[in-house]
């Protein structure tokens, strides 16, 4: 091996070693993102979660070069339970659906939903169906995607402001800088 070809061998490596330490970081953000979306969700003023799939439709994705590497599920925090029926569509002459008990134990709740097209699956199927076909754009070495998937995330978030992806948004923002300032061994 000649000597440009060791210096090229240990920058390489070194550079693995690097992006190897910054994936571990990266990691350890996205575990925290994802219990902070759940608490953000769950103390929105006003928020109330009459299904449970909104909450559990909630991912981060990490990508590698705009390959999945791992996702963190809403439904891997600890408290968040399964939820108890399918997304409500929109029923004819606008029938309400009746909770006897809904997922945040409301007693005797009832709720008309939008009509906003519903495909009729559970949150959480959405989530892991978001993380397994979408591609960030590529140029980043690394990219960690925050999804509320359920199709009327949207709208909870422009009508009533209480899916906490705002405040998602914010603590990403502040704990990146903690998270992936990298430090001189």
């Amino acid at each position: 091996m000649s000597g440009i070809d060791h210096i090229k061998k240990g920058i390489k490596d070194y550079y693995k070693q690097i992006i190897n330490t910054v994936e571990a970081r990266c990691r350890k953000l996205c575990s925290q993102m994802c219990v902070e979306a759940v608490k953000n969700r769950r103390t929105a003023p006003g928020a109330h979660n009459f299904t449970g799939n909104l909450l559990n439709s909630i991912v981060i994705c990490l990508y590698r070069e705009s390959e999945p590497r791992d996702a963190w599920y809403s439904s891997m925090v600890d408290g968040v339970t399964k939820a108890i029926r399918i997304k409500m569509r929109e029923r004819p002459r606008k029938k309400r659906y009746y909770f006897p008990v809904d997922y945040d134990g409301g007693k005797g709740t009832s709720y008309t939903p939008q009509p906003i097209p519903i495909e009729g699956r559970w949150g959480v199927d959405d989530a892991k169906a978001f993380f397994q076909s979408y591609r960030p754009p590529g140029g980043h070495i690394f990219d960690i995607v925050v999804a509320y998937t359920v199709e009327y995330s949207d709208w909870v978030e422009n009508q009533r402001g209480t899916t906490g992806v705002l405040q998602t948004k914010a603590f990403a923002e502040r704990a990146g800088i903690t998270y992936l300032k990298l430090v001189r061994a």
